[in-house]
């Protein structure tokens, strides 16, 4: 693998780190806030943006594992 490829595919796959973590960090607390703001009315607002933490996780751990595979090579 040339020297581009690999820098870009390091790149990536610290991305997806970084972006994994976050969202892992992001959803637990939108978890921990949905008993409270069931009082004031936004729990299915906080849902919503659970359901898409947990999109942008599963997309970021997808990347994860190709630029790994990808690495590897």
């Amino acid at each position: 693998m040339d020297d581009t490829r690999a820098k870009s595919a390091a790149e990536r796959y610290e991305a997806c780190r970084v972006i994994d973590e976050g969202c892992t960090r992001a959803m637990a607390a939108c978890v921990d806030m949905i008993d409270p703001v069931s009082a004031i009315g936004v729990r299915n607002e906080l849902h919503a943006v659970c359901d898409a933490l947990q999109r942008l996780h599963a997309a970021a751990t997808a990347t994860h594992d190709e630029v790994a595979r990808i690495r590897m090579n």
